[in-house]
């Protein structure tokens, strides 16, 4: 995507401030600070009980209504920092980028529509348990698939950078660590999927000459 290096130079321009052991305040700060300048991202954290301490998850949100970029870490309730090595962040900086990008596609999906055609529902961030039904719905949505798409080509890219991208496309199931096509592929486990799938793919297929 074209903002990649953007917002990849941003955030190794943060790397000495966060590698450590920050707080997750401090951590949400130091990032929303970093991109004010650029293309702003709002960072935010959530806490949960079942996570442990080295565990964390990352997900985004784009607010139409307002036009804004949220970022969201899931942290362990039990502290409040994060302890990041040299190993952490380089994963977790691929991370935030992909989520970035995401947030990014759908901006982008958003600007090229009428506004006054859509009912707008306020921004909710907790994240809420959906029924499996709802995930599929989710993830049937046209622009879902064209965001994730991207991030399939990201983690083809990133996890297997000495392999030929199409052919890793076309053997998806034997590549364990593109976790977002595993998503789909969970979430639709026993239904039949493979109009979503060809779509999936199609889309992963576009994106992969425009990954950096």
């Amino acid at each position: 995507m074209y903002l990649a290096e953007i917002i990849d130079e941003v955030l190794e321009s943060k790397k000495d401030r966060i590698i450590g052991s920050p707080s997750y305040s401090y951590l949400c700060y130091e990032l929303t600070a970093a991109f004010a300048l650029k293309d702003p991202y709002f960072f935010r954290y959530e806490t949960y009980e079942e996570y442990g301490i080295e565990d964390y998850a990352i997900s985004g949100l784009y607010d139409m209504g307002k036009d804004t970029k949220h970022i969201i870490f899931n942290f362990s309730s039990e502290q409040s920092q994060f302890a990041i090595s040299e190993e952490k962040w380089k994963e977790m900086r691929f991370a935030i980028s992909q989520v970035c990008q995401h947030e990014s596609i759908h901006q982008c999906q958003w600007q090229l529509r009428d506004p006054d055609a859509y009912e707008l529902e306020p921004l909710e961030f907790r994240s809420v348990s959906s029924t499996i039904d709802e995930e599929q719905a989710y993830l049937s949505d046209a622009d879902e698939i064209d965001a994730y798409a991207h991030d399939i080509a990201m983690e083809i890219k990133y996890y297997y950078p000495k392999k030929n991208p199409y052919k890793v496309l076309s053997s998806l199931t034997r590549h364990r660590k593109v976790w977002s096509y595993s998503y789909y592929k969970k979430t639709f486990k026993g239904q039949d999927w493979s109009h979503i799938k060809k779509r999936l793919l199609k889309k992963t297929f576009q994106w992969i000459p425009h990954i950096k």
